[in-house]
């Protein structure tokens, strides 16, 4: 009987600890097998360093500081914690204590239901539900944000304020409305729902009276005082994106008062346009009502204070915050367990209640698995399994042979002016003078990796930025750790070396469409390979000889091209000239799963009209094996003629 009650006790330990474990190792390996990206991860650890180091400079990826793009004192809070911890952990300290903040604010949603339920199965159940829910897993996308600590102050605040001990949960007010712009809405809504769960308490009234006085009076001043005397020239908040309601606060909320049914519309249909973007709000809505949000549906006042959550999505003029990915259903997440557990308290069957529980966790286990399957999700390209998922093979593979990439970024000096890639850029961000590449300015390291696209910029362009620091005089290689290369400037102009390899060897295909086999049936490189069939041939108009290959809206693919046996290959570039009266004529490189390149950007041009595209990359590892197809493909509602195909391979050394 003893041994029962003891284990009884100890089950809450168990799930806090297990779920702990898994949150943190997926936070930790994220940044550690260099999947954390510069938006949000490398913004964070530059800020959280500039914080603690008391300066508020520019930041590094976008005009003006981190304090004009968010206002929030977040990052502000855990400034001992950098010079207490920092020195020990680094580039991980945020995603320490972000999940740590995680498991408080789950910590406190069990002590309120055990506090509300005096139930140990029904808190414990709390705790399974609050660490199942999708939105717990899709937040591994973006790394660290703001967004997931400002919501751990709720149910913290929440316990506080239900023992009656009022001047604390006061303070936590306070330190939330000042960790987000949109938490001043959201406890006004809180503060009703513990309205009408105390109406017959004069002091629990009042108190909740007090508190939506302060919400709404820093709501105003942060919208009125606050944020305009923080803008700048270079940088206006941009973070009031809702041009169906109005331009600022004010027009919204008139707006909501003077056309409640469009408002409530609005809540529902795509008010975008875009018909690709039909169903996100209703996969939203499916999922967490699957998820046991149905339960609210017994005690409808809980559904309150999840109304300005859902607006803040919803009524966006990004699709994207819309549906269920990234960070953008954290505070819904945070809301729902209480939420639903509360609701479900109210049952007096013990059996009911105890069936519902298993059958609401049940459900929200299976959602998530299902829907974090990228096939099963609206905009599929949203989601990213190999950050999401743990039980994904992708997820324990990294791009990188961490051990020697760490190696490599430990020869860059503390104090230097660094120039980094994507993936690199969180690791390196804890200084004073960083830059995204490709922006270099007076960087005196730049360091990248070949598979680190910034997304602003087509792949053609970003292999031309990184291509030129291979012959540039001005840059030395001071190592490399393929896909990763650092450089260093040079103290003064050196002659040209061969920087990158000291002998590239190469093999090269061409292919001008002139050369057929002996049957008259494919179109042959100069080494006899196949190129394609000649159904394309055409003799309108050719770039050298007579024939050119002509793809037209009704064949807007050439023959795909199989390039195998690539182990021993470092790069390929694929070029081709094209003549059309549009720029729609592409190159494209696939695998036919998680490798997919295209381009459209030249160098050439000739008299007569004729241009010449190019698309260059990098042979990872995960391709090595699968090959590639490479085919020409015009995208335009015109015919266009391809002459000249070239494939280069460059060895390994």
């Amino acid at each position: 009987m003893k041994k029962n009650k003891l284990a009884k006790k100890n089950l809450p330990y168990f799930v806090l600890i297990l779920f702990g474990i898994l949150l943190f190792a997926m936070g930790i390996l994220n940044h550690y097998f260099f999947r954390t990206v510069a938006y949000d991860y490398g913004n964070y650890n530059f800020a959280f360093c500039d914080y603690s180091h008391f300066r508020i400079s520019p930041m590094p990826t976008y005009p003006g500081n981190f304090f004009q793009d968010h206002y929030s004192f977040t990052l502000m809070y855990f400034v001992p914690i950098y010079w207490l911890l920092n020195w020990i952990t680094g580039t991980y300290t945020l995603i320490l204590i972000q999940y740590s903040f995680i498991l408080i604010s789950a910590w406190y949603t069990y002590k309120l239901i055990l506090l509300k339920t005096n139930n140990i199965w029904m808190s414990v159940g709390v705790l399974i539900y609050y660490f199942t829910l999708l939105g717990r897993y899709t937040t591994f996308s973006c790394d660290v944000n703001i967004a997931v600590v400002s919501a751990c102050f709720i149910p913290i605040f929440l316990y506080y304020f239900q023992i009656r001990k009022y001047l604390l949960s006061f303070c936590i007010l306070l330190l939330s409305l000042l960790s987000r712009e949109n938490i001043p809405i959201w406890f006004v809504s809180i503060f009703v729902v513990l309205i009408l769960d105390n109406r017959k308490d004069k002091k629990v009234v009042i108190s909740s009276l007090l508190g939506i006085l302060i919400s709404v009076v820093y709501f105003i001043l942060l919208f009125k005082v606050l944020i305009p005397s923080n803008e700048s020239a270079e940088k206006q908040y941009t973070l009031f994106n809702y041009s169906a309601l109005g331009v600022d606060p004010s027009q919204a909320l008139l707006f909501i008062i003077s056309h409640p049914i469009e408002t409530f519309k609005l809540f529902f249909v795509n008010h975008l346009g875009n018909p690709a973007y039909d169903g996100v709000k209703a996969e939203f809505y499916w999922v967490y009502l699957m998820s046991g949000g149905f339960v609210l549906f017994l005690r409808p006042k809980y559904l309150i204070w999840f109304i300005p959550l859902v607006a803040q999505k919803v009524l966006n003029d990004s699709y994207i915050r819309w549906g269920i990915s990234t960070y953008y259903s954290i505070e819904v997440v945070t809301m729902l367990p209480l939420s639903v557990f509360l609701a479900l308290s109210t049952i007096k069957q013990t059996k009911i209640q105890n069936a519902i529980i298993l059958v609401v966790c049940l459900a929200t286990i299976t959602t998530t698995i299902y829907k974090l399957d990228r096939n099963h999700c609206i905009i599929p390209w949203t989601l990213n399994p190999q950050k999401e998922k743990i039980y994904d093979i992708r997820f324990w593979n990294s791009d990188y042979n961490v051990v020697k990439a760490n190696k490599l970024l430990s020869l860059i000096p503390t104090e230097a002016k660094v120039s980094a890639s994507d993936h690199l850029f969180p690791h390196l961000a804890q200084r004073q003078n960083i830059y995204l590449f490709p922006t270099v300015n007076d960087a005196r390291y730049v360091v990248f990796s070949v598979f680190d696209d910034y997304f602003m910029l087509s792949h053609y362009a970003n292999e031309s930025s990184r291509n030129k620091y291979f012959t540039d005089p001005q840059w030395e290689l001071e190592a490399k750790e393929f896909p990763i290369f650092l450089f260093k400037k040079k103290d003064l102009l050196l002659e040209l070396d061969q920087i990158h390899e000291s002998k590239v060897c190469s093999d090269t295909l061409k292919c001008n469409y002139e050369n057929l086999d002996v049957e008259k049936r494919h179109v042959l490189f100069d080494n006899k390979e196949k190129a394609d069939t000649i159904k394309y041939l055409s003799n309108d108009i050719a770039f050298t000889g007579e024939y050119s290959l002509k793809l037209s809206p009704e064949n807007p693919y050439s023959t795909a091209i199989k390039i195998n046996d690539l182990k021993k290959v470092s790069y390929l570039e694929i070029s081709v000239w094209y003549y059309s009266n549009q720029s729609q004529s592409n190159i494209v490189a696939s695998n036919g799963r998680n490798f997919n390149f295209f381009s459209r950007e030249g160098d050439l041009s000739d008299p007569l009209g004729w241009k010449r595209i190019v698309l260059g990359f990098w042979i990872s590892k995960n391709i090595e094996d699968t090959g590639i197809l490479i085919s020409l493909w015009n995208s335009g509602d015109q015919p266009s003629y391809f002459d000249d195909l070239q494939i280069v391979k460059k060895y390994k050394n």
